[in-house]
């Protein structure tokens, strides 16, 4: 039950559970129920090895197209059938048998949000035990199970692995089993998994005591990465506007090379189709902060004007500017998926979150124009309670993720070079949120806010008898930690010009805060070195974009990580990462109660985590905890530095003997207490004078080497006056004039 003060919680349904097994059943997939996605509520059919034994192996027979009128299309249906049987006969019998294999020892490793294998994609790896006491039919079965579901390359087709917690719960004076979809028509989701894979691997001894194999498989939507696909075979070149022609040329590209592969290299004969696309929720993002960087090199980036209009009354006339000339390259080393996500995130709307963080943020959040354009305002709001109401209420901030699929839309059709059928492989650039405290910079918090409120997970590994869950604790605490702060060269090629260069540098945030955290001190120091992206824009602001997202996509570096072992959920056996692209419908909630787990491809899954050492044994009271007037603890080893808010990054679930239990791979988020004092949006009011004054001496050099004498003077008022105002923002420098 969740507690009243945090209605979000949701408690492990495998408590309710008086006893709980987890049972295993690999089964056969047919496209259609794949595409539409009816395998989820769908009997399971062709069982090939299942926990217990299988029992009815409910095979279906293999559906053959109607043939037309005449008699040569008959025939030739006929032949067909024909040769369908001799070639899977055999095997059909075995699996008709029902010949029992069992399934044990399950290991199940994934990603569940940016990381350094798939960068924005997920990563699924599982592993499991196969049984055969007699007999070695286990490739038999699966081939016949792919067959009778219209798939005869069995090496690329997808089986259904299926996982079901089934045990009694207390009912009314007595125990009740668990009601499934297989006993009653209703199917009770919370306890039931249903993943499509494909077995990438199979080793297997044969003993005295029968057939053991070991199986690798990987979600079946993980196909779309395997190097054939992912890995272009031709240089990748484009030039555009927008992203719609960005896709259309590289969608282009690589079926040109495909159809070079059929007419010239003969290397096949049947072509793969490629399927780019990105959802319209992310292409809206990325104009959604447009003209929040107002310097003078992002003015000279901005190219044309879109045009739209409010769609309630069809005014509202609005421009928003658009990324021009944005230029990518890339060869048979770098992945689509890659170059898709260095193209999405130069729009100008992702380009502005990583540059211009909180007005972008605040725009987004709905916060009015009128003050987020006049700077006082914006301090004031920052310190308001409103503010905090604002951060409580849009707690996620928008950004990407890559989710890939491959359909097979004829099985029955095997190219005769490669004997594989053609694929239509599926990348889609889908929304993802990321948590607030993600985006925390050194010296910046946003003050005492109980960010637990709204998690749907919180762990109490205590002394109190509260845990429940907790089986270990491993903390990873690095206390040289530092952030990176990209520096580019101010001459660079993308640069504008060296004056607009030192306007450019206005955008930054500093944080008051020395320390928001004492024990746990956020810092930063200059750095050249940054990731490379395939695409460049001319806003010249790709290295702050490039520099998050080198930090987002590396959490196993972040300065505070834990390993939680837990008791297993269901919750983190994330049901929509093994699904099949859907586009559309309306943005989940991080949690999804129709399947009891988390909706890991939308939102990370966040926890809290409360650890609690008693300092000694109070022999008056016979407590091991000391409180003050207030209930509170006194000190600090009571209510440790690392208790707080954790992006879960990688799960590792263990099925083995009976036994359930999960490792939790997390990473701490930064600031998350502190005074709360407002940041610093400018980086020039924070330099010495010194800076400041050489900065003006070079600039008088580079001006006196001008041949007009106008541009000169205007450009030396205009810093001076820029420089002042920049002086006047931050307290700290009232005092002090420039020469």
């Amino acid at each position: 039950m969740a507690q009243s003060n945090k209605p979000n919680l949701r408690t492990n349904v495998l408590h309710n559970f008086q006893t709980v097994n987890a049972l295993f059943t690999l089964s056969g997939l047919n496209e259609q129920e794949f595409k539409n996605q009816k395998f989820l509520t769908n009997p399971v059919h062709e069982i090939i090895a299942r926990t217990g034994g299988i029992g009815e192996a409910n095979v279906k027979p293999r559906k053959f197209d109607p043939g037309t009128t005449g008699s040569a299309n008959i025939g030739e249906q006929i032949a067909k059938e024909k040769r369908y049987n001799e070639a899977y006969g055999d095997s059909i019998n075995i699996l008709e048998r029902g010949h029992d294999l069992f399934i044990e020892n399950v290991n199940m490793i994934s990603t569940v949000g940016p990381n350094n294998e798939r960068s924005l994609g997920n990563f699924t790896k599982m592993e499991f035990e196969i049984v055969e006491p007699f007999g070695i039919t286990f490739i038999e079965k699966v081939r016949a199970a792919t067959a009778i579901n219209g798939f005869l390359d069995y090496q690329d087709a997808p089986l259904l692995l299926t996982i079901e917690f089934k045990g009694n719960v207390r009912g009314d004076g007595d125990f009740q089993p668990v009601i499934t979809k297989q006993e009653t028509g209703e199917m009770v989701r919370i306890n039931v998994r249903k993943i499509p894979i494909l077995i990438a691997r199979v080793d297997f001894d044969v003993t005295e005591a029968g057939a053991k194999y070991s199986v690798v498989a990987v979600p079946y939507t993980d196909l779309a990465h395997d190097d054939r696909f992912k890995y272009p075979r031709t240089v990748l070149t484009t030039q555009v506007d927008d992203i719609e022609t960005f896709l259309i040329q590289t969608e282009l590209q690589l079926q040109k090379q495909i159809q070079t592969e059929i007419d010239d290299d003969k290397t096949r004969t049947l072509p793969d189709i490629y399927s780019l696309n990105v959802e319209q929720e992310v292409r809206d993002f990325g104009r959604k902060y447009d003209g929040t960087l107002q310097s003078t090199n992002q003015a000279g980036a901005v190219g044309d004007q879109e045009v739209f209009y409010d769609q309630d009354t069809q005014t509202n006339l609005k421009t928003r500017p658009t990324a021009r000339g944005a230029e990518a390259s890339a060869n048979g080393n770098v992945a689509i998926t890659k170059y898709m996500e260095d193209a999405v995130r130069s729009m100008l709307g992702y380009q502005e979150l990583a540059n211009d963080f909180w007005t972008a943020y605040l725009r987004g959040a709905g916060v009015k124009k009128t003050i987020l354009d006049d700077k006082e305002k914006k301090a004031n709001f920052i310190k308001s309670d409103e503010f905090k109401q604002t951060v409580m209420k849009n707690q996620y901030v928008d950004w990407f993720k890559i989710k890939t699929t491959v359909e097979t839309p004829d099985g029955t059709i095997i190219d005769p070079i490669t004997k594989m059928s053609p694929k239509i492989i599926k990348y889609t650039v889908v929304p993802y949120k990321i948590h607030i405290l993600k985006f925390m910079p050194p010296g910046v918090s946003l003050g005492n806010i109980d960010w637990s409120k709204k998690v749907s997970k919180e762990y109490d590994f205590i002394y109190t008898g509260d845990n429940v869950d907790v089986q270990g604790l491993r903390i990873n605490y690095k206390t040289a930690y530092y952030l990176r702060n990209v520096r580019g060269d101010d001459r660079s090629g993308t640069d504008k010009g060296w004056f607009s260069e030192f306007f450019e540098g206005f955008k930054e945030i500093f944080g008051r805060e020395q320390d928001p955290e004492p024990l746990l001190p956020l810092r930063q120091y200059p750095s050249a070195i940054t990731g490379n992206s395939t695409m460049r824009t001319n806003t010249g602001s790709e290295q702050k974009a490039q520099q998050f997202y080198d930090y987002l996509t590396h959490p196993e570096v972040d300065m505070m990580k834990i390993e939680l072992d837990i008791l297993g959920d269901p919750a983190y056996l994330c049901q929509d990462m093994y699904l099949p692209i859907k586009t559309g419908g309306t943005v989940p909630e991080p949690f999804d109660d129709g399947t009891g787990s988390f909706n890991a491809d939308s939102f990370q899954p966040i926890i809290n985590v409360r650890y609690r050492l008693p300092d000694d044994i109070d022999e008056n009271k016979g407590t091991m905890f000391s409180e003050g007037l207030d209930g509170k603890a006194l000190f600090r080893d009571e209510n440790l530095f690392f208790n707080g808010l954790y992006q879960v990054n990688k799960i590792e679930s263990k099925f083995d003997q009976g036994q359930f239990l999960q490792t939790l791979y997390c990473s701490r988020f930064n600031n998350q207490q502190g005074s709360g004092a407002p940041p610093v949006l400018v980086s020039s009011a924070t330099k010495g004078l010194t800076e400041m004054n050489q900065f003006e001496e070079n600039l008088k050099g580079k001006i006196n080497n001008s041949s007009v004498k106008s541009v000169k003077d205007i450009q030396l008022d205009a810093y001076k006056k820029e420089l002042e105002d920049r002086f006047k923002i931050d307290p700290r420098y009232k005092n002090l004039q420039p020469k």
